[in-house]
């Protein structure tokens, strides 16, 4: 987050001390403006402030506001796997024609429906939000969504060796048209889960003892995969440990040889074709401004040929996944490292001896990278955090699936409660925050979540660290299917009586039954996800605090430069949804330029900077209200101001897990003790003897 310099923080005590922040008298609106159109994207570029605890880089607009953006993953085109598919093609259509006016039927096999906009040919706020509308970005512009993390695959972007899909870049481009029309940014995704649906789970019979079958979600295209003849089973019952998807990633870290002619692939190996499939997306979209970023890939995994299907992380981190990152943005960006240039005729040195050849312009987007996925378990990264590239917009997008995924509950059943491992729900952004100021690089969540009979308890508390830390996010998924709203992993629902898989193992109950074609809000994730936030802050952001119970909001900013009436580029922009009633008020050293309301029924309130004439060894300090915020969310905002949250190194949190695998080996259930002794084994492997951070 940026940084909070004491006298800022000392001004805004004093602030508190003679009762101005946020007093009732606070300046309220007296008019609505005209409602606009929705506004234009422009590019994004990180900003890195001054080296210290309290400075980790942050996205910001040409006007240089820090920006926080909020969405969900939209997983409509994912290549996913089905039950019994065993190869078989993509249940949806590709081509974009399918979807011009009109939205194909959900599919029972599949756990979400297809990504629409049946009246992409209206204007943004003409598009219906009702269920069965098939209007996807309406309906997201409408929740307050600014941003979507697009799911891609490989397998639809390269589907023979060395050949991109016209037809496939053609349906992304349709996708981030409409994302344009309704004012959100695009992460486009490139997604994988176990590697490839295009391994096939063994048989009962083929498969070694202890090793449950399972295959492949999605990710690469069958030729793509090299598993020299490893089962496709979850040892342990552990999906991620699959011995033909740790094959097939360790072939892919070695580069191996790609049968046939490469054709338009930069190269002949697995990472060539992967980094040329990677181009060939950037060259289609470097000069559009909606789409914000590239993210590298999808919750990579160590590669192993062993009898083992596990790693260790740090070794994984910086002997495969970091110098691959490396060579990919070379690829993308052209920047080079400080080395010379690989010939074209070998264009990876999995020595690092040389950069990628360029082979796309990017140069005013993101590029997004995640560490190795063990952290969705740990909540921090097993890796030497340190500057990897030269590129100057890099985005670290870490998952953070506290009390969902985490091991005290993902492996060992326990309740999801803090006080255990991990200690609390802001563990994993200052983690985060640790490791993105020591690459260089700003945060941003590309998933967390959990299921929706969990909201009150896991998904409100996820929302609250990310504005205490002050981190954007996509939430894990848009739209879903299942039995009921409670059991799915998604923000609109659609019924479903069958239980599908994406490992391509058989579901449950009958799937020639057809879901229904209402998409219904899920009323917990409408009360948490429609929040006030500072979409864009001028100056320097301090803290803000939104409570969903009561709808009231508080924030805290510096002024850096005045503003000016009616110039809303340089104004601080607060977003309230529609489902927040209160007046907005400010008070300090700003003034209220304009609060426009939306045909949606949401609000965008512009505040402009006024730094008074008189200088004051106290920060120019102002506050932005809606609803009546109580004493103590007052006193919240205060205290985040005054004390941010510190970020947490790898040593302290790896000590941390450490100490609570030993607290559940020693623990009196039998249950947990067993399963805690196994784990701590895979530990051994995956965190080593010994810490190379110290």
């Amino acid at each position: 987050m940026p940084g909070r310099p004491r006298l800022f923080v000392a001004g805004f005590l004093a602030a508190v001390a003679v009762g101005a922040l946020l007093a009732p008298a606070a300046r309220a609106a007296t008019s609505a403006a005209s409602p606009p159109a929705v506004s234009g994207l422009g590019f994004l570029h990180v900003v890195t402030p001054a080296s210290g605890p309290d400075h980790t880089p942050y996205l910001a607009d040409a006007s240089g506001r820090e920006v926080l953006l909020h969405g969900a993953n939209a997983v409509g085109m994912e290549d996913v796997a089905y039950p019994r598919a065993n190869g078989r093609p993509a249940l949806f259509p590709v081509s974009p024609s399918a979807y011009d006016g009109r939205c194909p039927p959900a599919s029972a096999l599949l756990p979400q429906p297809p990504l629409c906009e049946m009246q992409a040919s209206r204007a943004a706020f003409a598009q219906s939000t009702a269920p069965a509308s098939g209007d996807d970005f309406a309906q997201m512009r409408a929740l307050g969504f600014d941003v979507v993390r697009l799911v891609l695959n490989w397998s639809q972007l390269e589907p023979t060796p060395g050949t991109y899909s016209a037809t496939y870049l053609a349906r992304v481009a349709q996708v981030v048209g409409w994302a344009r029309q309704q004012g959100i940014y695009v992460i486009l995704d490139m997604h994988q889960d176990q590697y490839s649906r295009y391994i096939l789970p063994a048989g009962t019979k083929s498969a070694p003892a202890g090793c449950t079958p399972s295959g492949g979600s999605d990710g690469a295209p069958a030729w793509a995969v090299q598993t020299d003849g490893k089962a496709g089973c979850a040892l342990y019952g552990i999906d991620e440990l699959n011995p033909a998807e740790s094959q097939a990633f360790y072939n892919f870290w070695h580069n191996a040889a790609v049968a046939g002619p490469a054709r338009h692939a930069p190269g002949t190996g697995l990472q060539d074709h992967y980094i040329g499939a990677l181009a060939a997306l950037a060259r289609r979209f470097e000069n559009d401004p909606a789409v914000l970023g590239y993210e590298l890939m999808n919750e990579p995994q160590p590669g192993s040929n062993g009898s083992l299907p596990a790693g260790n992380g740090y070794d994984a981190s910086s002997q495969q996944l970091y110098p691959f990152y490396t060579r990919a943005i070379e690829a993308l960006t052209g920047v080079r490292d400080g080395r010379p240039t690989c010939p074209t005729a070998q264009p990876t040195s999995l020595a690092a001896a040389c950069a990628y050849p360029q082979l796309a312009s990017v140069a005013r987007q993101q590029i997004f990278f995640e560490p190795i996925a063990y952290r969705n378990l740990l909540d921090f990264s097993l890796q030497m955090s340190a500057p990897f590239s030269a590129y100057p917009d890099l985005v670290f997008a870490p998952h953070v699936y506290t009390y969902a995924f985490t091991i005290e509950q993902d492996l060992l059943g326990l309740p999801a409660k803090e006080g255990g491992f991990p200690p609390n729900f802001t563990f994993g952004y200052q983690t985060a925050e640790a490791e993105a100021q020591a690459m260089h690089s700003a945060v941003f969540i590309t998933e967390f979540g959990d299921s929706a009979g969990t909201d009150a308890t896991i998904l409100a508390n996820e929302l609250a660290a990310q504005d205490t830390t002050q981190t954007g996010g996509t939430i894990w998924a848009w739209k879903g299917l299942s039995k009921a709203p409670g059991t799915c992993w998604c923000t609109r629902w659609q019924h479903s009586s069958y239980q599908t898989t994406s490992n391509g193992t058989p579901g449950k109950g009958d799937p020639r039954r057809a879901p229904s074609p209402n998409d219904r809000q899920i009323p917990s994730r409408l009360r948490y996800l429609a929040r006030v936030w500072p979409v864009a802050t001028a100056g320097q952001l301090g803290a803000y605090v939104f409570d969903p119970a009561t709808g009231s909001f508080a924030m805290l900013a510096t002024a850096t430069a005045s503003g000016h009436r009616g110039d809303k580029s340089t104004d601080t922009v607060v977003f309230v949804p529609s489902t927040v009633r209160g007046a907005v008020r400010v008070s300090g050293a700003a003034m209220l330029d304009a609060v426009v309301n939306r045909p949606d029924g949401s609000r965008l309130a512009y505040v402009g900077a006024v730094i008074p004439p008189v200088a004051s060894n106290a920060a120019p300090t102002y506050t932005v209200s809606v609803g009546a915020p109580s004493a103590a969310l007052r006193a919240e905002v205060a205290a985040e101001a005054a004390s941010p949250p510190a970020p947490i190194t790898e040593p302290a949190a790896r000590a941390m897990v450490v100490a609570a695998l030993n607290a559940d080996a020693r623990s009196p259930d039998a249950s947990v003790r067993s399963t805690a002794q196994l784990v701590q084994g895979l530990a051994g492997i995956v965190l080593g003897t010994a810490d190379p951070n110290g």
